[in-house]
């Protein structure tokens, strides 16, 4: 957890390696998960202020085949896209590429995205009850069930 300089009750959550923010090695594979969050301490709470999750093909932030993304408040006034959405790189059936998409999407908890790697990308889980603990850590959550 880092304190941003500038904003003292502001940490970013996210896994760093030689002081680079750094996606995750998966098991069993060479996909990455990049897991960014800005969190916000007040008063006795914390409030997630933005999130980035990457699912990727290996370490380049380039590669990411999913990413979902969140923002509290509009970086710019001018900002067109919905605070929470996921992006998509992939190509058309023509071969042509997604392209820059932002599909709107509610917030995503991490647990959700931890199990997208294993359900659908044949990522390992390392215990044989991951299912289980994503959805013990989850309860309390609103969200709609998987």
């Amino acid at each position: 957890m880092n304190p941003i300089a500038d904003d003292p009750p502001t940490f970013k959550l996210t896994r760093l390696v030689n002081d680079e923010d750094t996606a995750l090695e998966l098991y069993g594979t060479t996909a990455r998960l990049f897991v960014q969050q800005v969190v916000v301490v007040e008063d006795d709470r914390c409030r997630t202020e933005s999130y980035i999750y990457r699912l990727q093909a290996d370490p380049s932030a380039r590669s990411y085949l999913i990413r979902w993304e969140y923002r509290r408040r509009p970086p710019r006034a001018d900002y067109p896209y919905p605070l929470a959405h996921v992006h998509v790189n992939g190509t058309f059936p023509d071969g042509d590429p997604t392209g820059p998409v932002h599909i709107a999407t509610a917030r995503v908890p991490l647990e959700l995205v931890m199990r997208n790697p294993i359900s659908d990308w044949n990522v390992k889980s390392r215990t044989d009850d991951w299912e289980a603990i994503l959805d013990e850590s989850v309860q309390g959550f609103d969200y709609p069930s998987h």
